[in-house]
């Protein structure tokens, strides 16, 4: 996968719903780096292969997301 392709507007990341987490548990929008994203998860297909490649519980609700709004397979 190359997560380039899902950066629309070319500023280098893409907007994630679960890029942070308060001290409450609450998780907050922000952007995750496509550079980042192409260098530790690239290498997978699909949604399901780079949500059992994590153990970050945000990273895995980020891919459900992208698969659920149809931008991963």
């Amino acid at each position: 996968m190359n997560f380039k392709e899902l950066d629309n507007e070319e500023l280098g990341y893409i907007v994630n719903p679960f890029a942070g987490v308060t001290t409450d548990g609450e998780y907050i929008a922000g952007g995750t780096s496509v550079a980042f994203l192409n260098e530790n998860f690239g290498q997978y297909e699909n949604a399901n292969e780079m949500i059992e490649a994590t153990n970050d519980e945000g990273f895995k609700l980020f891919f459900a997301w992208l698969r659920d709004e149809g931008n991963l397979n």
